[in-house]
């Protein structure tokens, strides 16, 4: 369950900084915003496709802090999407930076989820 969740939150966190940059150039451009409008609503998609494969299987009892380390950097993902959504609402800035950090925050704990997974032993 883990290597597909993961290689989809690569997916999604990997490309938003190229998105960001795209929308720095004049966030008040209705076509690039379409644009990063269109990256958020296929994100979401991704997200919820993340979150169904997570549910689809119990966590075994030998990897549950881990299980819980991987719902942590899943509800970030979904919080900062949400946060940027916000921003797109209303240009309001700290939306934008509020998601941003929280995606920062989201790839730290992904790679050290990646590392963690090397180091799981299951029975």
């Amino acid at each position: 369950v883990y290597i597909p969740i993961d290689r989809i939150l690569g997916q999604i966190i990997n490309s938003f900084p190229k998105q960001l940059k795209s929308l720095a150039a004049d966030p008040y451009d209705d076509s690039l915003m379409n644009s990063f409008c269109a990256y958020l609503e296929q994100s979401q998609k991704r997200i919820k496709k993340v979150v169904q494969t997570y549910h689809s299987t119990s966590t075994p009892t030998a990897a549950q802090e881990f299980g819980l380390s991987l719902y942590h950097c899943l509800s970030l993902v979904e919080d900062a999407f949400q946060e940027l959504e916000r921003y797109t609402m209303g240009y309001v800035d700290n939306y934008l930076h509020d998601g941003r950090e929280m995606l920062r925050e989201a790839k730290k704990k992904r790679l050290r989820l990646q590392h963690e997974s090397r180091h799981l032993k299951m029975p």
